[in-house]
């Protein structure tokens, strides 16, 4: 569980490239990139519609190795 409670956000990123794997929560495009924020914080963005998210949790796949 996060901080307030809710479930915590965990995400699939290739560890070269970066790529996201899923689609984004706003616009449901599957072209989202994992981001750090100022405070070291990960996150991810999409790249088609700019939407930006925190996650709690990266599990690093390798490239070609996607579980859908």
């Amino acid at each position: 569980m996060a901080v307030d409670g809710a479930p915590k956000k965990k995400v699939q990123a290739m560890r070269v490239s970066g790529y996201v794997i899923g689609p984004c929560s706003a616009c449901s495009k599957e072209q989202r990139a994992l981001v750090m924020f100022d405070d070291y914080a990960w996150g991810v963005e999409c790249l088609a519609c700019g939407h930006t998210e925190r996650v709690d949790d990266v599990e690093y796949v390798p490239e070609g190795d996607v579980e859908y």
